[in-house]
């Protein structure tokens, strides 16, 4: 006959707490599911308006002076791009930034009254001593500056899809080539800190524009003026940067439980 063998008490107390230990993963996700698809229950999808803060202290710069933008050094010069579109993006950004109560902005008249005779070249972005110079007779904590580099990009592409054949009567695939030209946008904008000289923003913004070609509706795009997508894409990079720089709201979804 075996005799009947006696475990301490805390090694039988080891031996349970092991057990359960081995056995919390399991426990946890039936309680999780439980939890989840008892009592019918059901999740809501809400969107809620979170508060995003500006990336920038705008207690300390709150006024601003937008110079014209130049054209990247690495750029080539693009013909068709009127001489004035450097100061055309700085007027954009004066007007998006200055529907934004948190900013006040030199306006285009002041900032050519000012600017009589000056010319801004590239090699001004490394020059944050004359920029700041400049800042002081605006009046302003904040210089804003930048560069633009637009181009375009052409490539073939083929558009697979489906066609009736009156012959085989039935859908059969299909092709067609066409070409795609691309604009694009790269704009640099930068923050120069009036008192300090120092860069407090350096960011560049890329948008991109897409259009279908046959050969004769791309001879045509070769032609055309390009202003109208260039604004366009300066619109919305300018946005990005004022949306980056200002105090806003945006959706996030959260879930109910109901």
């Amino acid at each position: 006959m075996l005799k009947k063998q006696h475990f301490p008490f805390s090694q039988r107390f080891q031996q349970v707490l092991q057990l359960l230990i081995k056995l919390m993963p399991t426990c946890f996700i039936l309680l999780f599911s439980f939890t989840l698809f008892s009592c019918g229950k059901k999740f809501a999808r809400v969107p809620i308006n979170i508060k995003v803060q500006s990336e920038i202290d705008i207690n300390t710069y709150s006024n601003f002076a937008v110079l014209p933008f130049v054209s990247d050094k690495n750029t080539k010069k693009l013909d068709e791009l009127p001489a004035d579109i450097g100061p055309e993006i700085a007027q954009i950004l004066r007007s998006v930034l200055g529907r934004q109560k948190h900013f006040e902005v030199v306006n285009k008249q002041e900032t050519d009254r000012i600017m009589t005779g000056e010319v801004i070249e590239d090699d001004w972005l490394t020059d944050t001593e004359r920029l700041s110079e400049l800042g002081k007779y605006f009046e302003v904590k904040g210089v804003i500056v930048g560069s633009y580099r637009f181009y375009t990009d052409t490539r073939p592409r083929r558009y697979y899809g489906e066609r009736y054949s009156p012959q085989q009567q039935r859908y059969i695939m299909d092709y067609q080539d066409y070409m795609q030209k691309t604009y694009l946008l790269s704009l640099r904008v930068m923050i120069i800190d009036v008192d300090t000289q120092k860069i407090i923003w350096d960011e560049a913004y890329r948008q991109s524009s897409a259009e279908a070609h046959n050969i004769g509706s791309f001879v045509f795009s070769q032609m055309a003026p390009q202003q109208t997508t260039m604004r366009e894409l300066s619109k919305r990079a300018v946005t990005d940067f004022a949306r980056q720089i200002s105090p806003h709201y945006e959706q996030e979804d959260r879930f109910l439980m109901r």
